[in-house]
């Protein structure tokens, strides 16, 4: 049996279970044998359960659960941005921020941090090594202890440190107000010296606020300004169609690091793909590709099992004006639960993540259009985003 639809209808669930019930009774094997996977008894309680085991849910309520949350209007909360800050040094690193994404309840910079040469936070002193018992004791057990695990705990004290350091940099914006960083939370490679963060701003800068100076060692600074906002057309949803995955370099445009970022809040929600609901934030460029920050309900991966990387039922790829072509994959998850929100909230909220697109968007393009794909239908989202 296929899927349920995007916007299933409760009535004709009970329906085709009243029909299956029915079929059953009157000694129709194939509907007999549906029931009797389920339930020696011929009753409604086992048509419904066996057309919610068909579905994909363990239990008949599951399913209305689904149902229902299918139907309900989704609401999305408002966000604005601001980016084009340039490279800052930090007492961590050198700290590029990307974006500052803010909304009503908190407002967190996206960035990278580059370590200094010796992997460590500027100013962090050693401390003198002291023969904890946990280390004693992991002696007698070697395999607790090995080279790796302690690599991974250098690591991790490394990350928590060069956190600490940021929380030194100043911030201020044009009506004086002043934030601070507060808390946040990082990742990449092991051994490498690049990592991206997430910072937390507080308080949140609102949307009228001109830029946002961030002040960095020995009188460095930079500034975050708002982003305009990118026209936005959401096209007819439509049947799924075979495209040729790839991308194109830039036409008549050569590749340069030093070029003017583009940088555009979207805010638009698009129709639910495959029962996937979609909100598209942000956009920002970078010296070598194209972020997409996004949110999606319930999730943009699937489960995945034996630890391995779960499935993107959404593809993502796109085209500009100029004859360019982009293909989007999945750079990172970009959410941090609000200071004050549970564990258990935070597992209802869409997942906040960033979709990164190859090359680098070419800045005389003035639209670009957005394909979303999922297996069965696709939608397409025209944004007019001016040059840079």
């Amino acid at each position: 049996m296929s899927g349920l639809p995007d916007r299933p209808d409760l009535d004709q669930l009970r329906r085709q279970a009243r029909e299956l019930l029915r079929a059953a009774a009157g000694g129709e094997p194939h509907a007999a044998g549906r029931l009797g996977a389920v339930s020696p008894r011929v009753t409604l309680s086992a048509a419904q359960l066996a057309l919610a085991r068909e579905y994909g849910f363990q239990s008949w309520s599951a399913l209305k659960a689904e149902v229902a949350r299918r139907r309900s209007p989704v609401t999305w909360a408002d966000r604005w941005s601001f980016g084009q800050a340039t490279a800052l040094q930090t007492p961590a690193g050198v700290l590029r921020p990307e974006i500052l994404i803010a909304g009503a309840d908190q407002a967190v910079l996206h960035g990278s941090l580059t370590l200094p040469g010796t992997g460590q936070p500027a100013g962090a002193v050693p401390g003198r090594r002291v023969r904890a018992p946990s280390v004693l004791l992991a002696r007698l057990v070697p395999r607790r202890n090995t080279k790796p695990t302690r690599d991974r705990r250098a690591e991790a004290r490394t990350a928590m440190e060069s956190m600490r350091a940021l929380t030194s940099v100043t911030i201020v914006d044009d009506r004086g107000a002043r934030y601070a960083f507060r808390g946040g939370g990082s990742s990449g490679q092991r051994g490498a010296p690049d990592r991206f963060v997430r910072l937390r701003v507080h308080p949140v800068p609102g949307r009228e606020i001109a830029w946002i100076e961030l002040h960095g060692q020995d009188g460095a600074t930079t500034r975050l300004r708002p982003a305009p906002r990118a026209a936005a057309q959401i096209g007819q949803a439509g049947p799924a169609r075979v495209t040729a995955a790839g991308c194109s370099g830039m036409p008549g445009a050569a590749l340069r690091a030093d070029d003017p970022r583009l940088h555009r809040d979207i805010g638009v929600a698009l129709p639910a793909i495959d029962g996937v609901r979609i909100h598209l934030d942000s956009l920002v460029c970078l010296p070598g590709s194209w972020l997409l920050y996004l949110r999606a309900r319930p999730r943009w991966r699937n489960d995945s099992r034996a630890g391995q990387r779960g499935r993107e039922p959404v593809s993502v790829h796109a085209h500009d004006d100029r004859g360019g072509s982009y293909l989007g994959s999945y750079a990172r998850n970009t959410g941090l639960p609000a200071e004050e929100e549970l564990a258990e909230e935070h597992a209802m909220e869409p997942e906040e993540l960033a979709l990164q697109f190859l090359p680098r968007l070419d800045p005389l393009a003035h639209a670009v259009t957005l394909t979303f794909q999922g297996a069965h239908e696709e939608i397409t989202v025209d944004l007019e985003t001016g040059t840079t």
